[in-house]
């Protein structure tokens, strides 16, 4: 365990993850990986003179399951412990629709609609604190399992934009940032049961939906190399980082001209009147909610 801590701190500084940041949001869904990247920035904070704020979203992901309670529930449970201060944001409550609501009734898969919340709101929940930094829980598996998805789809441009480190651009104030980036999974698991941090086992109820399956297959694909070739992800992933992405960001990802969302006025594609976040908002709560 210390080894784990002390490679999280040698990875931060080698990589300048926190320079010149100072108020970092870290964003906890109840899991196993941003549970772990909590209590780790806490008890760095110090020696990276960083001040860590946690932020957790109530997605209303219920499907009998009562799967986002449990997993706000955790969340505060572990900001409450680790003694930092928190917000926690409710999807029903400030935006007016659920996850559940959202499942087919978008245009989108549930998934890309769930993903496409969390990243605005916690950009914007991190902007309304004060946060120069938003850190997230992906790790290793996590990172190679992108990688390798955007080869097989061709999603260059999305490629060209997962970095360790993404400075603010684009129209958006917030630093982001991935230090767990070349950590495995596993070795996250060990660590946070060792640790004795509570954290969320049950998988999204919508996990079995089918870009989640396909996700997963790629996973299982990786996970088998791995173990006949050992070193297979982490090779994959410093190879992307130190040699791929920055060739795919020359072309991709060079700044340029966004809009305002005439809704909320957050940054949207140049062209576009209204965000994405906006449009499925506004097909999700254009009638009375019921049962939600």
């Amino acid at each position: 365990m210390n080894w784990f801590n002390q490679r999280f701190i040698r990875d931060a500084k080698k990589y300048k993850l926190f320079e010149n940041s100072k108020r970092v949001a870290v964003a906890v869904s109840g899991g196993k990986d941003s549970t772990t990247l909590l209590h780790l920035l806490k008890e760095s904070s110090d020696q990276l003179n960083i001040e860590v704020i946690g932020l957790t979203i109530d997605l209303g992901i219920d499907v009998g399951t009562g799967y986002s309670k449990k997993s706000v529930e955790i969340a505060v449970e572990n900001f409450k412990s680790s003694g930092v201060e928190y917000k926690v944001i409710d999807l029903k409550g400030e935006y007016g629709f659920t996850i559940d609501k959202a499942k087919n009734r978008t245009g989108r898969p549930v998934c890309s609609a769930c993903g496409l919340s969390k990243r605005y709101i916690l950009n914007a929940a991190a902007e309304e604190i004060n946060a120069d930094t938003l850190a997230t829980g992906h790790n290793l598996d996590d990172m190679a399992q992108f990688i390798f998805s955007g080869y097989i789809n061709g999603n260059l441009e999305s490629l060209a934009r997962n970095a360790l480190v993404n400075a603010p651009d684009r129209g958006y104030k917030i630093k982001k940032v991935k230090p767990l980036f070349f950590t495995p999974e596993s070795e996250i698991l060990h660590y946070a049961i060792l640790r004795g941090f509570p954290f969320i086992y049950d998988p999204c109820p919508y996990s079995s939906e089918f870009g989640s399956v396909f996700q997963e297959r790629v996973g299982n694909v990786l996970k088998e190399m791995e173990k006949e070739m050992p070193g297979t992800m982490i090779n994959l992933v410093q190879t992307f980082e130190k040699h791929v992405r920055p060739l795919l960001y020359n072309v991709y990802s060079k700044d340029e001209d966004v809009g305002r969302c005439k809704l909320c006025g957050r940054p949207t594609s140049k062209g576009r009147e209204i965000c994405s976040f906006c449009s499925i908002k506004n097909k999700l709560t254009a009638e009375p909610l019921k049962n939600y």
